[in-house]
């Protein structure tokens, strides 16, 4: 439904470094997951053997006399080729950085939503993610009679239209919320909380 913040906040970092290799961008995509955020301008970084670190810890951090990141490892036997080339370390913290703005962008971003019970005997569909379940507490021969089911969904469209076996049977103008508040209406939805 939305670009993948992900890709774009690797985009940004390709983009801010062109000269770096694939070998660097996949480095720093490894390490994102050893982020930890200490407070704004101050990460700490798990260190992985398999990408040649030999402390457990990397610490990262904004230095503004600098102007630049700075990492532990710029004060090690190869510090100064590491900081001239900048270490994967600070790498993943730009990215780390960077997915976590794209990730709010996404949580901000404006969708529409509308809940509705429908009789449908053939297949449920919108114009947009539908989640469906049973109107009913109970699944009971009398349900497959005449089957119920309530449907939440969540759309760019302002319009959403459910469709029946490819019919029409219901529409509406969605709420407006954002794509947050609605991830939460669909974990109620699930859960079958109002």
């Amino acid at each position: 439904m939305q670009r993948d913040p992900l890709r774009s906040a690797v985009e940004a970092l390709r983009a801010d470094f062109p000269d770096k290799s694939r070998s660097w961008i996949k480095r720093a995509l490894l390490r994102l997951g050893d982020v930890k955020e200490v407070r704004e301008e101050l990460y700490v970084v798990e260190g992985r053997r398999e990408l040649g670190d030999w402390r457990p810890l990397y610490q990262v951090w904004w230095s503004s006399a600098e102007g630049r990141w700075l990492c532990t490892c710029y004060y090690t036997q190869f510090g100064l080729r590491r900081r001239r080339d900048i270490c994967t370390h600070v790498a993943a913290v730009m990215l780390f950085r960077r997915y976590k703005r794209a990730l709010e962008r996404v949580e901000k971003t404006p969708v529409y939503v509308a809940e509705a019970v429908v009789e449908c005997r053939g297949r449920i569909s919108a114009n947009g993610e539908v989640y469906v379940k049973p109107a009913v507490e109970k699944v009971d021969l009398t349900f497959f009679a005449s089957p119920r089911f309530r449907v939440l969904v969540v759309s760019r469209s302002r319009r959403i239209a459910v469709k029946c076996g490819g019919y029409v049977v219901y529409e509406a103008e969605g709420e407006e919320v954002p794509l947050a508040v609605a991830k939460f209406l669909i974990a109620k939805f699930h859960e079958g909380k109002d």
